[in-house]
């Protein structure tokens, strides 16, 4: 740790925080920037990310041209010490344009307890047009049949992999391809991916509005939407549970190729160029396989299936027999919710598609950039403007002082606990100084006495007892034991195998239709999501017990 280190003034990928919008959170960002944002990514695909939230939120209707009206090029998302986060101002206007949403609801889901100012109406916050807009989205997402979007982006996606040129191109064929990526291709899967979220959260909002309403509890929605089936996202970790308990020794070579021709683009941090996805890097996939082997078959996801099935049965058939003849209403709004829940994981693993032939390009023209005297760190080049990236290849010696300054200032960032929130007036326009951010498991932790409850969000149903480890590497699971609790500061779908062997999950940053909260209760693990600061307030190797319905972590 050596503070000196801060780049100064800033870090490369750094933005200016919107002065019309200037609140911003680190909430439902992390399952897309979990790390330190890389310069190089950044500079080529940042604008074409912020146009497709753009867009999508246009689309959805309750953003407007006339929102962006005075702002930067950033605006929705945005980059401060090295971090992304997400504007929280600009998606208030969904509480405030949005029939039946308020402005507390939107806060709760995305700013959970953050010390951030109250809401205060400003002209223009209120426009008919886009409430109008908002209500025609959600009647087309409450009666849906199907998500035809979802099936594009995946169509689309494998157009993309299909026009990969050959790793034996010219590095300029290979760049090409990367520039192509992230341009106009990454603002349409941005852009539908956001699309594909915000209806779904829409449906899951429904089906916990009328839990609220007509059964008198809005987290009975958890419970009637476990063991959905068919959530592209769990796959990977029924099939490694397979490959870890059920294939012989003879067959497993033969079934571990299988899995990666089927699942090789998934992997930690597989939205990035900087993710090491399975295909490329299958010792990570092995690492998660091991986990998963000498677990009891209680631990197996036809086990777990067949238990939630059976608890969402009986909370459905109590369900029923309160509603009466209001029962069809229910069932209608758990299947749209389903519906909505397995495209929004569809419409990731697409986006995840489309990103791992950009990532095998760039890792064989690092590949070659060291064999001309370039660095051996893959993760190096990265932290490179996209112009001294291009000199980089030209001349890979001249930039390497500057490629280990920039990993030594990655490594003191990537140690720093960036704000989960803050408004930017109360910094001049700026944001908190990295100076005065804690360090992760700096210091003593703040741990709690025996009856301690800590508050989240209900995630998926069940309660479950067991040891609390920290686990903020996905690719390095070897402390989590079969039925230990995990504790996560976040998680994207490369997380998904350790569910399997964790008895629950709690997560530090998560909100409606999380992946974490849409694939535990696939695979029937209870989880808690929105614990903040959990890694920090819950010591590694305490026994705890995890309430996923109540969204309840307490210490024993």
């Amino acid at each position: 740790m050596n503070p000196d280190l801060l780049p100064n003034p800033a870090w490369p990928a750094d933005n200016p925080p919107s002065s019309a919008w200037p609140l911003y959170t680190r909430g439902n960002i992390g399952e897309v920037y979990p790390n330190v944002v890389l310069p190089l990514e950044w500079d080529v695909g940042g604008r074409a990310g912020e146009k497709g939230w753009r867009d999508g939120a246009k689309h959805i209707g309750f953003l407007t041209d006339a929102d962006f009206d005075g702002t930067s090029d950033f605006a929705i998302v945005g980059v401060f010490g090295g971090y992304a986060y997400f504007n929280a101002s600009l998606m208030r206007l969904l509480g405030v344009r949005t029939p039946g949403l308020t402005v507390d609801v939107i806060d709760t889901q995305f700013l959970g307890d953050a010390d951030v100012p109250a809401y205060s109406p400003s002209p223009g916050d209120r426009n008919l047009k886009a409430t109008a807009r908002m209500v025609r989205t959600a009647i087309r997402t409450l009666f849906a049949k199907d998500v035809p979007l979802a099936k594009e982006m995946l169509g689309r996606a494998e157009i993309l992999v299909a026009e990969r040129p050959s790793l034996d191109a010219p590095d300029a064929e290979l760049w090409q391809y990367i520039r192509h990526r992230f341009g106009s291709e990454y603002a349409y899967f941005i852009g539908s991916h956001v699309i594909v979220t915000m209806q779904a959260t829409i449906a899951s909002g429904a089906l916990t509005d009328l839990c609220e309403k007509k059964l008198g509890d809005p987290n009975l929605a958890v419970a009637l939407t476990t063991g959905i089936g068919e959530v592209i996202s769990a796959q990977p970790a029924r099939e490694m549970w397979r490959l870890a308990n059920e294939t012989s020794d003879a067959e497993y070579d033969e079934a571990f190729a299988d899995f990666l021709l089927e699942h090789g683009h998934r992997g930690p941090n597989e939205f990035s160029m900087g993710g090491r996805d399975w295909a490329a890097f299958p010792e990570v996939a092995e690492a998660a396989i091991d986990t998963m082997r000498g677990a009891g078959p209680d631990r197996s996801p036809r086990a777990q299936t067949q238990r939630i099935n059976e608890r969402r049965d009986e909370a459905l058939a109590s369900a029923r027999t309160t509603l009466g003849r209001s029962a069809k209403r229910l069932d209608k709004s758990i299947a749209n919710t389903a519906l909505w829940s397995r495209a929004r994981e569809a419409s990731k693993d697409a986006v995840i598609r489309a990103t791992q032939p950009s990532r095998h390009c760039y890792l064989e023209l690092v590949r070659r950039a060291e064999e001309k005297g370039g660095v051996a760190n893959r993760l190096g080049p990265l932290l490179l403007t996209e112009s001294e990236f291009l000199a980089y290849l030209s001349d890979p010696p001249s930039l390497v002082p500057t490629i280990e300054q920039r990993l030594a200032q990655h490594e003191e960032l990537a140690m720093r606990e960036p704000p989960f929130a803050f408004d930017a007036t109360a910094y001049d326009g700026g944001f908190p100084p990295v100076d005065g951010w804690s360090y992760r498991h700096g210091g003593s932790r703040d741990t709690h006495a025996p009856g301690v409850v800590l508050q989240g969000a209900a995630g998926a149903p069940g309660v479950a007892r067991g040891i609390a480890r920290i686990v903020t590497d996905p690719s390095d699971p070897s402390a989590l034991a079969p039925g230990d609790i995990l504790i996560a500061p976040l998680t994207d779908p490369s997380w998904t195998p350790l569910f399997v062997a964790a008895g629950a999950v709690v997560v530090e940053i998560g909100a409606a239709m999380s992946h974490s909260m849409i694939v535990s209760r696939e695979l029937g693990i209870p989880c808690v999501v929105g614990v903040a600061d959990a890694t920090r307030r819950i010591a590694d190797g305490v026994e705890i017990e995890v309430d996923g319905q109540a969204g309840t972590v307490r210490m024993l």
